[in-house]
């Protein structure tokens, strides 16, 4: 048997016949306007399909009634004038040979009542989810009766749409999955109680859209195998749901997942980071596989073709959902069909892309900024057609090594000075932290791809400006990242910072306090760090809440972990001075609404406010340069070339990016780079 070949086996329902097992499984990357689908969002989907996706199931969460509102960037649903876009979407992923279909959902109390039409949510039972705060009506009869009615007209407009199938969403704790769960469901009528009067509503719904579509039409439901809820549904709960309405003859595919979301934690689960294991959820899929006789798909990080295989191969699954490996890089199906496995940028689990959406943005890959993008960014980098550059970078992190790549890839001769022992920057430091560990993917696979590339890279290698200049370069980039910046509290020479601690700089105390103005993943997972070693930790943050930068895949996961080791959480407070107290230190801890302070008695104070920019360098290098370091921003923002021409005298270009320029992130150092480097 050839590799991996039982992912490129086709598989047949109904008249459908999808060309490989690869899925990409309902989602709302939040590329939608105001419901409305947009050509960014046509491209998106139509990417994996000219990628090689066997399905792509977009519109994931569109919405069926007039209570429902688009807040996560949804499709609209419930209006005919959706089946024009809907043509235009199906359309595009059929000409590159990709099967789709539409996810109908209504939220149910997973819903505000102040976006939209300023309707309330609606829920079998008043019981209020922490997510989204609302306090539900009661469904009456008559809401009851309605429902079945929006989602059949629903999946009428999908099958108008051309599109070839629908998936209902009865899963992340949306309103069918609301009528199963007793969690949620505390009715007395014949639609609450037993699971067999739970289970009714479901039915009612799945038999109006039969009707709706026809026999001959493709139906499907996205469901949990086990919804890890206390007082929820159960493994065995979920696989006599999946019995019941398969044997109904009602569908035709089941969609298995893992947990609900009505929680942090929960969302930490059910879309989750680096926090689970890669694809934890496969024997959930399995046990509802063994009972049914309809296709099963499956989608919960699995990331790598070996495991996929593997899942396909054993009858874990039929279809296997790479959602997130696909939006690190679309063209996985068609690299691994062609032998480039290892050009392949891999998803690491870092929930960037999840996390953006529930916080109310668009999805974005962490490490492929391309992703989103496609009307403006290609996903293969193009060879220059003008002459051959030299181009030095100076940083060997993410954004440095990202700039490397792409230069590379244009054909240019590129240098790249680093003055650790290895590749990695702050990423090395963020992959020794806990369950972060597999962050360190991002920058192992640009590292590959240094070598593949013919990049020279000098490693123990403090660049300065003469080495620099010495190189004769047409463009130099600046991408030595930051300095940690501990804060400007008073005795902050005290203080050291999460850098120190985590790679082994600076020994732990016992009592440590974790002063975090940072909001993102350092501090959290300092402190983390910090109590594993058996550290007592006093997490104190002016923010009122931690993580500001984090959406709820990765926050719960954090806040998890800091109760699991007593860490105690000071919100609303800075620290405002450290101070000797014999071989221990004081620090005093502020509120900062009324100014009531507490001196604390402490072994160590741990700092995290950001980066500050490590421009020595830069600022060596800007009066020689072309452009002097300026750099045009409109141009930057519209992705056109952003070097001017200030001193004309000079033979080489400057630009610095990442937290060389300012304290950001991953995805920002390597926007910079693809904006600085794709034209060069």
């Amino acid at each position: 048997m050839a590799p991996y070949d039982a992912l490129f086996q086709p598989l047949r329902i109904k008249d459908l016949t999808i060309r490989n097992r690869f899925l990409s499984t309902s989602h709302a990357p939040a590329y939608s306007q105001n419901g409305v689908i947009t050509d960014r969002y046509i491209a998106y989907h139509a990417e994996k399909a000219k990628g090689g996706v066997g399905l792509t199931q977009f519109g994931g969460a569109t919405t069926v009634a007039p209570e429902n509102s688009t807040y996560y960037g949804q499709v609209n649903g419930a209006d005919d004038s959706v089946v024009s876009r809907y043509r235009d979407m199906s359309s595009a992923i059929h000409a590159h040979g990709a099967a789709c279909t539409v996810q109908l959902t209504h939220g149910g109390r997973r819903e505000r009542w102040d976006i939209a039409n300023w309707l309330p949510a609606f829920s079998p039972s008043c019981r209020r989810e922490l997510i989204h705060g609302s306090f539900p009506v009661t469904m009456e009869d008559h809401d009851i009766r309605r429902t079945p009615v929006n989602f059949a007209d629903a999946a009428r407009r999908v099958r108008e749409g051309d599109v070839d199938g629908v998936e209902i969403s009865c899963q992340a704790g949306t309103l069918i999955e609301q009528f199963w769960s007793p969690a949620m469901n505390a009715r007395t009528d014949g639609y609450g109680g037993s699971l067999e009067n739970r289970m009714r509503f479901g039915l009612e719904i799945l038999e109006a859209v039969r009707n709706a579509v026809g026999d001959d039409y493709v139906v499907g439901i996205r469901m949990p195998g086990n919804e890890m809820m206390k007082g929820g549904l159960s493994q065995d709960d979920c696989i006599t749901i999946a019995q019941t309405y398969s044997a109904s003859g009602l569908i035709d595919f089941i969609s298995v997942v893992g947990s609900q979301a009505s929680e942090l934690k929960d969302e930490a689960r059910i879309w989750p980071t680096m926090w689970v294991p890669s694809a934890g959820y496969l024997k959930l899929a399995k046990a509802v596989r063994d009972e049914v006789d309809i296709p099963i798909f499956h989608a919960t990080r699995i990331t790598d073709a070996a495991t996929a295989d593997y899942a396909v191969r054993e009858g874990y699954l039929d279809m296997v959902g790479m959602t997130r490996a696909m939006l690190a890089d679309p063209h996985h199906v068609n690299k691994l069909r062609e032998g480039r496995e290892l050009e392949i940028r891999p998803c690491v689990g870092a929930g960037y892309c999840v996390d953006r959406v529930i916080s109310g943005h668009d999805a974005k890959c962490i490490h492929n900024v391309a992703t989103g993008r496609e009307q403006t960014l290609s996903h293969e980098i193009a060879q220059s057609q003008g002459p051959k550059k030299k181009v030095v970078i100076a940083g060997g992190g993410p954004g440095g090594l990202e700039a490397a790549r792409i230069c590379a890839r244009r054909g240019h001769d590129v240098v790249l000075f680093e003055a650790a022992t290895e590749l990695g920057g702050q990423v090395v430091l963020a992959a020794k932290a806990t369950w972060r560990r597999d962050m360190a993917g991002i920058t192992t696979w640009l590292a590959g791809e240094m070598d593949r590339l013919g990049v020279d890279v000098r490693l123990n290698t403090f660049a300065e400006a003469d080495d620099v200049l010495q190189q004769s370069p047409d463009a130099v980039i600046v991408a030595t990242g930051g300095l940690p910046n501990v804060g400007t509290m008073a005795g902050s020479d005290r203080v050291v910072s999460t850098w120190d601690v985590l790679s082994g700089g600076s020994a732990l105390g016992d009592d440590v306090i974790l002063f975090d103005e940072n909001g993102a993943h350092s501090g959290l997972s300092c402190a983390e760090f910090a109590a594993s070693q058996g550290s007592k930790v006093l997490f104190v943050t002016p923010e009122r809440s931690l993580g500001r930068e984090l959406g709820g895949t990765n926050l719960g996961a954090h806040m998890n972990e800091l109760y699991r080791h007593d860490v105690r959480i000071r919100p609303d407070c800075r620290v405002v001075s450290v101070t000797a107290s014999g071989n221990r230190l004081m620090a005093t801890v502020e509120n900062i609404y009324n100014n009531a302070s507490e001196e604390i008695e402490i072994d160590q104070v741990i700092g995290d406010v950001g980066t500050l920019p490590n421009d020595e360098l830069y600022f060596a290098l800007k009066p020689k340069s072309r452009n002097l370091g300026e750099v045009d921003l409109s141009a930057m923002a519209r992705f056109d070339p952003p070097a001017v021409e200030n001193n004309p005298d000079s033979t080489f270009d400057l630009f610095r990016l990442g937290d060389a320029w300012a304290s950001r992130n991953i995805h920002a150092a390597l926007l910079d780079a693809m904006r600085i480097c794709k034209d060069l």
